[in-house]
């Protein structure tokens, strides 16, 4: 079974009054294993491809078959968890989190796939692409190829059976690129599919089958030995200009040194500075251990009110409590400290309930700070215990009350 397919695919854009036809009528197989490039010249409907055949967007007509499955009968849930498990993405922007390390942006699809424990994971991902030794290094501390790497370990961490990358190599020197493209070639090897989208012919002729995209349509589908006895010249240029090209610009990260002008230092141009951002990891764990903590107080003052009707049992006799007789002064206070703890516990277990959900929110919605999950959820669950328990304890006596008082 073909691991994509699709027949009449067709995707239009309206624009004012007039329709922009990104594909037209495509009838494409790409079986398992397969490493296939999609090339043609800017506005050749290339991209657009690989957002459809990635479940990023819908078709406007035809049937697009992603392992047998018929891609327009899934909701939005199903395709994201299709996008999470069995695709991964690499742009040509990198797409990382200036902020956080290289191995908290590789866990993020782990992240939103709820993965327990996903450091591991990750780790061996950035060691399947060389960079065991960078996993605490930020973004704009390495170099574009490093980058790349990054990106490609993040979209290979949950072992996807399809990997799209839209011009990996166009930020990239030569050198550097051949590397990128020596890793997704190896990946092929071990049983990923990969889908390559790129308009540069010496980057193509490096896939086993090309595509050759014009105006939305398919105008050839060649292997590469016919793709390369077809664009001999065309080749021959590419590999002429990248002999001739500049020195390697990419063996240091953008940030890291200073180009010599006349005795001075001076800021390297490739790419500026990061803004400094604040994590917001401290906060929130902050966050999850004052919910924590106020979950098990209200337990605390449950138990204490427990305590306080046992004692109340076990030492009072029931003679000294009869009607017309005034309760002895230890009823009194134990009376109060029960009704004290029940409205603590209440308190408390509202504040934990509510402080334990909002923080389990934001940490869902800010990748690499799930430090405090589980303290957070614990306390809205201990939270969420002590409120029932204490709406059960005020709810039962009154309705006992209402009952009795009608009987």
């Amino acid at each position: 079974m073909a691991l994509i397919e699709t027949v009449g695919l067709t995707k239009h854009y309206r624009m004012g009054d007039s329709i922009v036809r990104a594909l037209d009528d495509i009838n494409l197989i790409i079986e398992q294993r397969e490493f296939v490039a999609i090339t043609g010249a800017s506005g050749s409907g290339k991209s657009t491809m690989m957002h459809l055949l990635g479940c990023l967007d819908r078709p406007t007509a035809g049937v697009y078959l992603l392992d047998g499955r018929n891609v327009a009968e899934l909701s939005d849930r199903e395709l994201a968890a299709i996008r999470n498990r069995s695709i991964g993405f690499v742009f040509q922007t990198f797409n990382l989190i200036s902020r956080t390390t290289a191995l908290d942006n590789v866990c993020v699809p782990l992240f939103y796939a709820r993965r327990s424990a996903p450091r591991p994971a990750a780790r061996r991902a950035l060691e399947r692409v060389g960079l065991g030794d960078r996993i605490t290094h930020k973004p704009n501390e390495m170099s574009g190829g490093e980058r790349q790497r990054v990106a490609i370990a993040r979209a290979i961490v949950n072992d996807p059976i399809l990997l799209f990358a839209d011009e990996p190599t166009g930020n990239l020197d030569s050198r550097t690129g051949e590397q990128i493209m020596d890793i997704f070639r190896e990946l092929n090897d071990q049983g990923v599919t990969v889908v390559l989208v790129t308009h540069e012919p010496d980057v193509a002729v490096q896939a086993r089958r090309i595509v050759h995209m014009r105006d939305g349509r398919i105008i050839s589908d060649r292997t590469r030995e016919q793709y390369i006895a077809e664009h001999k010249a065309e080749l021959a240029a590419a590999a002429a200009a990248a002999a001739h090209a500049g020195p390697d610009l990419d063996t240091a990260p953008p940030t890291a040194g200073a180009a010599m002008a006349d005795g001075e230092p001076t800021p390297s141009p490739a790419e500026p500075a990061p803004r400094p951002l604040t994590s917001s990891r401290p906060v929130l764990m902050a966050g999850a251990n004052g919910a924590l903590w106020f979950g098990l107080m209200a337990i605390f003052f449950l138990l204490l009110l427990v305590g306080c009707g046992v004692y109340v049992k076990l030492t009072l006799n029931p003679k000294q409590m009869g009607p017309g007789k005034p309760p002895p002064p230890q009823a009194m206070i134990a009376g109060l400290a029960m009704l004290v703890s029940l409205l603590l516990a209440f308190v408390s277990g509202l504040i934990g309930l509510f402080w334990g959900r909002s923080v389990r929110r934001k940490i869902r919605t800010v990748p690499g700070n799930w430090t405090g999950r589980r303290r957070a959820l614990w306390g809205a669950i201990c939270g969420g215990v002590a409120v029932a328990i204490s709406i059960v304890l005020v709810v039962v006596p009154i309705v006992a009350m209402l009952l009795k008082a009608r009987a």
